[in-house]
């Protein structure tokens, strides 16, 4: 007996949201990759809409002002980043190791390729008033949430280490501008060898620190 022929099954159309949230991806997407390649200057929205393949008019729908374009990408990176370092906090080992693999996780964010476009965003923030205070609000933003989400995810060091807060607070300054470095830097042995000596060293100080105060406690 022949088969049964099989119908072909029509073309599921997007919705109106899903359309939205895909033009708005676009538009984020080449606007953190314009960022990173040719920095703010050349984050036009002429370049912006051109490697998105999206119209200008397009553009204007989502983001009335070049300034809201570029906050909701700060907005963007930071959420790339933030979901990186929980997913490797969330799978980091027990024991002495943790402390040692939290660096290395926060490293791999503030070191990625896309802390180019954070960093972009900073000087423009700091050279350009009419972008400051939608940038700065959303470094701010991102900035508070750091210790909570410290505490959530090591609620054992939260719970025994008095300064807590602060040594999260010096980790995520000091990759911070390390990741500078790496960014801006022109490639050097000696700076990228001096820059391990100091993951190296701010390891040890965690893991001295919080050990202590865990000794203390028990």
């Amino acid at each position: 007996m022949p088969p049964t022929p099989q119908t072909a099954q029509p073309k599921r159309r997007r919705t109106q949201a899903q359309r939205t949230a895909r033009t708005r991806g676009l538009l984020l997407d080449a606007t953190i990759s314009c960022l990173i390649e040719n920095g703010y200057a050349g984050t036009t929205t002429t370049a912006v809409c051109k490697r998105a393949g999206v119209s200008h008019g397009s553009l204007l729908h989502h983001f009335r002002k070049r300034e809201a374009l570029l906050a909701a990408a700060l907005d963007e990176v930071y959420g790339q980043l933030r979901a990186r370092v929980v997913a490797g906090l969330e799978a980091l080992p027990e024991g002495d190791a943790r402390v040692e693999a939290m660096v290395d996780v926060m490293w791999s964010a503030f070191g990625a390729r896309e802390f180019k476009a954070v960093l972009e965003l900073w000087l423009a923030a700091a050279n350009h008033p009419d972008a400051a205070y939608a940038l700065w609000s959303k470094a701010r933003a991102f900035d508070a949430g750091n210790a909570p989400l410290a505490e959530r995810l090591f609620p054992e060091f939260a719970a025994t280490v008095p300064d807590f807060r602060i040594y999260m607070h010096l980790l995520v300054q000091t990759l911070q501008g390390m990741g500078l470095a790496n960014a801006t830097l022109p490639p050097d042995t000696e700076g990228a060898a001096m820059r391990q000596q100091v993951r190296a060293l701010l390891t040890r100080i965690l893991r001295d620190a919080f050990a202590c105060d865990a000794k203390g406690d028990a």
